[in-house]
């Protein structure tokens, strides 16, 4: 696995990996949801002992057992990603925070090393990463080797995560009421994507499209539950009716939006900002489509990469970005997972694949 030992190679790259930790750590099922938490200190015993007093503590404070485990995956990773290619021992891969509370690390001055130990002779000065979770996957993404600081920045989701109170809210209120509950962080440009843009359906027909009047009916459509009738045109030029179950239309409809919101979740954190940020409703991300789930026939909930989306257009007040890379990748049928880097003038940065670690790999490492 190419996490299992420090790194000899020097040059500049972006790092992109993910943790699943939903097999990790298992806890028998508790009355109160905290207790499930505290059995941490007995199922990962070892992996706690690695961090710091407060990072335990952070761990532990969760009410839940799945948001305890990513926190613990989270810590976890940012040290093995500093003590590998910091080449610090993992007792000093500490974590420093830019002025937005972003981590990086800073390799120590050779006066300062509590423990006398001897230091790389040539160690990369700064290390810059972030990390994101959802439903129990932790992604890290990582710039190595890098002469001047790189802004990374990364986002997953869940697709099916709150689909009960998605489906819910729908089936009652409509698609597009759904999509203006989170109309505060989208653009206007976006929310109107989401909704009018249609998405791709199976016309069950080798070669055929839907008409003007069938991607109407498609980009109107926001309920379940209902049979759509779409006007398609074959590949003779003869154009046909096609009966389309709207379930599927709002599905992917659904995945875009997760899409939607990952992409920008991922360039917020880049810059270091929060959801919050005063420029929010300026920043436009277009030309958004869900990459199609990496799914093999009988492996539904494995966590195989799928397509990856690289080609996006994005603007802020008004302005394209021309230097920010983007990249959304689709981990099973239920995840995706963004990764996003601010590239220098005059550099070349390319993004990578996602690569999913090994618990052991990262404690081999650890326990050096």
């Amino acid at each position: 696995m190419e996490g299992s030992q420090t790194d000899s190679d020097s040059s500049p790259r972006i790092i992109q990996w993910f943790l699943d930790t939903r097999p990790l750590w298992p806890v028998p099922k508790q009355a109160k949801a905290r207790d499930e938490v505290q059995a941490l200190k007995t199922a990962a015993a070892k992996e706690l002992s690695l961090l710091s007093e407060p990072e335990q503590k952070s761990v532990l404070r969760y009410h839940h057992i799945r948001d305890a485990k990513t926190k613990l995956a989270s810590h976890l990773l940012k040290h093995f990603v500093i003590t590998k290619y910091g080449n610090v021992p993992w007792n000093q891969s500490n974590i420093s925070r830019g002025e937005k509370g972003k981590p990086f690390f800073e390799f120590p001055n050779p006066e300062s090393n509590p423990d006398g130990a001897t230091l790389p002779s040539d160690p990369i000065s700064r290390l810059d990463f972030n990390v994101s979770h959802q439903a129990g996957i932790v992604s890290l993404i990582a710039a190595i080797n890098f002469p001047t600081k790189i802004d990374v920045g990364t986002d997953v989701v869940c697709v099916n995560e709150r689909q009960k109170m998605d489906h819910a809210y729908i089936d009652r209120e409509g698609f597009f009421a759904w999509v203006d509950m989170h109309a505060d962080v989208f653009a206007e440009a976006e929310l109107s994507e989401m909704k009018l843009k249609p998405v791709p359906v199976d016309l069950r027909v080798r070669g055929a499209t839907l008409a003007g009047y069938g991607m109407d009916a498609i980009s109107r459509c926001q309920r379940r539950g209902q049979v759509l009738s779409v006007k398609a045109f074959g590949r003779d030029g003869g154009d046909f009716e096609v009966r389309v179950q709207s379930d599927k239309v709002i599905e992917g409809k659904v995945r875009r939006f997760y899409a939607f919101w990952c992409l920008r979740e991922g360039f917020v954190k880049m810059t270091g900002e929060a959801f919050a940020a005063p420029w929010l409703k300026e920043l436009e991300i277009l030309g958004v489509d869900a990459p199609a789930p990496g799914v093999v026939e009988g492996e539904g909930n494995d966590l195989r990469e799928g397509e990856v989306k690289t080609e996006f257009s994005v603007a802020l007040k008004g302005k394209r970005v021309t230097d920010v890379k983007m990249e959304l990748a689709a981990l099973g049928d239920q995840y995706m997972i963004a990764g996003t880097v601010r590239v220098p003038s005059g550099q070349s940065i390319e993004l990578g694949k996602w690569v999913e670690l090994d618990l052991k790999d990262i404690l081999e490492l650890a326990e050096r």
